[in-house]
């Protein structure tokens, strides 16, 4: 677990809380079911939609390869792609927030809470800042003063086109639409 994370984790279990609380940012229990696998949510008549179950075994297909670590209250979750033909490289894992909508972005930044200030900062200068202390109050060191100035990393292949390839896989398994 990589030490941020596992900073994160400790303050959240223990009552304590983190920086990304405040904005429902929460880290998963570590057995806690994977958020791509939940289709408790789906009704009889949405099971028989093609494209959602396509979809959905799209996403089961996708959770092989993304870690996750935490999930807001959205429901949107954050987790680390560990795909198995990601070229060969020096970088940490790229963190990934996916969406309700099996959206997958690609968040800048070199360890997890660099990326999820990434993500909750947007425009916001004077917010980073402070998220960047209160990490900082916790032990966990953002080097950089800015958003703009977050590493940017990329994967090969990108979440997106896998989960693009499984879905078109899936679909074509259960013939034309009716």
């Amino acid at each position: 677990m990589p030490e941020d994370v596992r900073i994160l984790a400790t303050a959240q279990w223990e009552g304590r809380g983190h920086p990304f609380e405040q904005f429902g940012i929460t880290i998963l229990e570590p057995r806690a079911q994977h958020p791509l696998t939940d289709t408790s949510y789906l009704s009889e008549k949405e099971r028989a939609e093609p494209d959602i179950m396509a979809n959905c075994a799209a996403s089961e297909q996708m959770a092989k390869h993304l870690k996750a670590v935490a999930q807001d209250e959205d429901g949107n979750f954050y987790g680390y792609w560990l795909h198995p033909q990601e070229q060969e490289t020096t970088q940490p894992p790229l963190v990934i927030k996916v969406d309700t909508e099996s959206a997958y972005w690609e968040l800048c930044g070199l360890t997890f809470s660099e990326a999820c200030l990434y993500d909750i900062s947007f425009d916001n200068d004077e917010l980073f800042v402070k998220v960047a202390a209160e990490l900082a109050e916790l032990g966990i060191s953002i080097p950089v003063g800015s958003r703009e100035d977050l590493a940017e990393l990329s994967a090969d292949p990108a979440p997106e086109d896998m989960h693009s390839r499984f879905f078109d896989a899936e679909r074509e398994k259960l013939g034309p639409p009716s």
